[in-house]
């Protein structure tokens, strides 16, 4: 970063001034300079980010009940949860011999973090690597940062018009007057319900990352 130290000049002149009261000054320049500080930066761009985290992840291994096991308390631990589990148990022969493998399909849920839940998804990574072979993995990250600030301005303007309504109300002089403002207060108070819902859904998804 380049940024102002506080280094100026002096103002003496040669004659004018010792060089002793010249150092000095100098020297007050510089514990100026050494006090001023940089401006803060956020250390993760995406720390003030509104971001939903998706990862598609497909693993095999020979040890399916200990993996199922180990991923229902790796997911616990993490203060996540199973949203929807699929299991099926394959076929086997008349003899008992396996003709089609064993398998699952999970929708996990893992709490996000500042970090865009990165830090959270390595340690659930970890885990599988250590316990099975992964054949493909994918993450995908949607910033919809700008959609819930612009949810959020017009809530704040709902909000506002409602408190309005609600003293229009108590001044209407009429019956016509009063059903008017009733309607137009149904209305907003519909539209509100609308935007927290929407922003409901876009919080849980920003703070559990989706793990399929």
């Amino acid at each position: 970063y380049l940024y102002d130290t506080g280094y100026g000049e002096s103002g003496y002149k040669a004659e004018e001034a010792p060089a002793e009261e010249a150092v000095a000054e100098e020297t007050d320049y510089e514990a100026e300079g050494a006090e001023a500080k940089a401006p803060e930066v956020s250390e993760d761009p995406r720390a003030d980010r509104k971001l939903i985290t998706t990862m598609y992840l497909s693993a095999e291994t020979e040890y399916f009940d200990e993996l199922m096991g180990n991923l229902e308390k790796q997911i616990a631990g993490m203060g996540g949860y199973i949203e929807s589990s699929e299991q099926w148990n394959g076929k086997s022969d008349y003899y008992g011999n396996r003709i089609e493998n064993r398998n699952a399909s999970l929708t996990v849920r893992v709490p996000a973090d500042k970090l865009g839940s990165f830090a959270t998804l390595r340690s659930f990574l970890t885990m599988m690597e250590e316990n099975s072979n992964i054949t493909s993995k994918s993450t995908s990250v949607e910033d919809v940062t700008l959609a819930y600030v612009d949810l959020e301005s017009r809530k704040k303007a709902l909000l506002t018009e409602q408190d309005r309504l609600l003293e229009l109300m108590d001044m209407a002089e009429t019956v016509e007057d009063l059903i008017a403002i009733e309607d137009k207060l149904a209305d907003v108070r519909y539209e509100l319900e609308s935007m927290e819902s929407q922003l409901r859904t876009y919080d849980n998804k920003i703070n559990y990352s989706t793990v399929h």
